[in-house]
């Protein structure tokens, strides 16, 4: 089977169909997956779980291929996944609605299997199809999307009220214009408030793929819990500052952070208003 069969193969019967027995036979042991805004896949062990967790978000999803692109041991297809929720989704809970996503991947191959795989997908439109962010928005451009690894240490009620330190260990980021790391030692400096909605006080460092530093700052609000996306509300308004030259436009930007959390992270879709 040639590389071209072997891709197509796993976005129609593995994706469409939720094959997954397929995987083993597709993917290399030592396959690994980068995607913007969240962790690497690594090993068949993390596609497995992917398409069972989008699958069980979406049991009638699919991956309709428009274009493919092959030459050497790289694949690259350009494809439309769709679906309808009806199932919880990185904490948002089943809305019923219908999505249509644009996709692009790129895979490289040895062996007859998928070794290595870079995907980029508009998660943007697909939560506003589902009604999780706003159809209408201000002229607005993607930064990145981050992952933060982290750990929580609640100190109890102070008279400020119920205050809860983030430790964030780690993390990653990617997006058009910069990617890279999130170093450990920034922190969310929450508080619970008495109406149980909570306010963010965030300071991290991103280090890019070049070696730049950029500090990042924002207050934000959490309202509601995931499991009611008709009331849950996690936003933050970031502010960087940076020496790099190549990252000096960040020093006069003002973005908006979509968030999300579940155990152990908490990650955001970051726009820049323009």
């Amino acid at each position: 089977m040639d590389n071209t069969a072997i891709v197509l193969r796993q976005h129609h019967e593995l994706w469409s169909k939720g094959h997954v027995g397929l995987v083993d036979e597709l993917y290399a042991q030592d396959f690994i997956g980068h995607h913007p805004g969240e962790p690497d896949w690594t090993g068949p062990e993390s596609v497995k779980l992917s398409v069972t967790t989008i699958r069980e978000a979406f049991p009638d999803f699919a991956e309709t291929v428009e274009d493919v692109v092959a030459a050497g041991d790289r694949v690259v297809t350009r494809f439309t996944s769709s679906g309808t929720h009806l199932g919880e989704l990185g904490g948002v809970a089943p809305t019923g609605r219908r999505m249509a996503m644009s996709e692009m991947a790129i895979f490289r191959l040895a062996r007859g299997r998928i070794v290595e795989q870079w995907g980029q997908l508009d998660r943007l439109g697909m939560f506003q199809q589902l009604g999780v962010v706003p159809a209408t928005w201000p002229p607005m451009e993607l930064l990145y999307e981050i992952t933060f690894d982290v750990d929580v240490q609640d100190l109890g009620t102070t008279p400020s009220g119920q205050r809860r330190i983030v430790v964030v260990k780690g993390g990653s980021f990617a997006g058009p214009r910069l990617r890279g790391r999130v170093l450990p030692g920034g922190g969310d400096w929450l508080l619970v408030r008495t109406d149980s909605s909570r306010r963010l006080d965030v300071r991290g460092t991103l280090e890019t793929d070049d070696g730049a530093l950029i500090y990042g700052s924002y207050l934000g609000v959490i309202r509601g819990t995931p499991d009611d996306p008709s009331t849950y509300y996690f936003r933050t308004a970031p502010l960087f500052e940076t020496a790099a030259p190549r990252y000096a436009w960040l020093n006069h930007v003002l973005a908006v952070g979509y968030g999300w959390r579940r155990e152990g992270q908490i990650g955001y879709s970051v726009y820049a208003i323009r």
